[in-house]
């Protein structure tokens, strides 16, 4: 139960943040990071936080359902500019890919 509070905590604290500063970034992307930048200080993941992540991880592909919908009633959006979007993609996952990489890199050597 702590870790989903960890969760909901820098959610909320994301969602804030964006609001008051009204930054190009949606909430729970901030959130994240702040997650990120809160554990990377911490130099550990406490065990209600990994315990959650384990039992939520499984469920994260049934977010893309909303999204795949979403694309499909855009059909006048996705032939005006498909293969802008479909660039954009490509490039945008490069350097997903790169820090994915890099990251798991850094895992397997004991870091």
């Amino acid at each position: 139960m702590a870790g989903l509070l960890i969760l909901l905590f820098f959610l909320l604290l994301g969602t804030l943040l964006q609001g008051a500063f009204s930054l190009p970034l949606p909430g729970s992307i901030l959130g994240m990071l702040l997650l990120l930048i809160s554990l990377i200080l911490r130099g550990k993941i406490p065990a209600s936080l990994a315990s959650i992540s384990q039992t939520l991880a499984p469920l994260l592909p049934l977010f893309i359902i909303p999204v795949s919908v979403g694309v499909v009633t855009q059909k006048a959006l996705l032939q005006e500019h498909g293969l802008l979007l479909l660039g954009i993609l490509a490039i945008s996952l490069i350097p997903g890919a790169l820090l994915c990489a890099w990251i798991m890199k850094g895992s397997k050597a004991g870091l």
